[in-house]
């Protein structure tokens, strides 16, 4: 038996990897800002964390609560905003706004696994 599978570990995990991949596409967006043609891109998450943290399967027998789509997101094109006369439509303001929040939500989620070893390390008889 895993440890962390009665923790929430298990799902701010996953949250953080969706952080680190939208991190990844913001950047991406940021060093295209000025390339002709380029589409800016986005991370759509799937309902997988909103079902994870709001349903517990109590039975084995029970349908699952996430989709079939381990990781929670995906990448897709981003067609809001403007074109440019190049063909680019990554707004900078937008995408560096995103780019604070995106960090702001990663250091919480960061926050909490921190939190949870501290508890195990409280319970454990750790300081």
């Amino acid at each position: 038996m895993n440890i962390f599978s009665a923790t929430t570990i298990p799902i701010v995990e996953q949250a953080m990897n969706g952080s680190m991949a939208e991190q990844n596409v913001l950047a991406q967006n940021i060093a295209n800002v000025d390339t002709p043609n380029y589409k800016a891109k986005q991370v759509a998450f799937d309902d997988v964390f909103n079902n994870a943290l709001t349903a517990e399967k109590t039975n084995p027998k029970h349908l699952s609560f996430s989709s079939d789509d381990e990781a929670g997101y995906r990448i897709e094109n981003d067609s809001s905003g403007a074109v440019q006369n190049n063909g680019n439509n990554v707004d900078i303001d937008a995408q560096m706004s995103n780019l604070a929040k995106n960090q702001l939500r990663y250091q919480a989620l960061e926050q909490a696994v921190s939190n949870q070893f501290q508890q195990f390390n409280t319970v454990l008889g750790g300081k």
